[in-house]
């Protein structure tokens, strides 16, 4: 599996802090995840390549709030960590599945038959479109084309 080019080694090690997440989703074993602290911000914004203003109001806050919060160490609602955790579950499942993060992006940012011609970028700004994202992977993960 090819990981993003931005630093290997981070995003490595960021997968490797995420991987009980990670192997509880490809086991289809619901969790609900505890409230993270607001550093995992930073994780999601290497993993997913993002800017942070455009993941700050991913979380439906400001990059400002993002700091505020990483200094005070302050966690971030259940909502916002579920949506950061699933995220980084996406990148996760797509790098494996395509074989390297380039090759996910460009899937990502053209339609998917197997969504209704749906490009999947548009759709993972949200936890229910990031699962509707996920089960497309499974599927073609395992072949399921039609």
């Amino acid at each position: 599996m090819s990981l993003p080019s931005n630093d290997t080694a981070a995003v490595k090690k960021i997968y490797k802090q995420y991987a009980n997440f990670i192997q509880s989703d490809e086991e289809n074993i619901l969790s609900e995840p505890d409230a993270m602290y607001a550093t995992a911000f930073n994780d999601m914004v290497i993993i997913a390549n993002y800017d942070k203003d455009y993941a700050a109001g991913l979380l439906d806050v400001s990059y400002k709030t993002v700091t505020r919060y990483q200094k005070e160490e302050k966690k971030f609602s259940a909502l916002q960590s579920d949506y950061i955790l699933k995220t980084i579950v996406l990148f996760h499942k797509g790098v494996k599945v395509f074989g390297n993060n380039e090759s996910f992006n460009r899937w990502l940012d053209k339609p998917a038959y197997g969504l209704g011609n749906i490009i999947p970028r548009s759709v993972i700004t949200t936890v229910t479109g990031i699962n509707f994202v996920m089960d497309e992977l499974n599927r073609i993960e395992h072949g399921d084309l039609a």
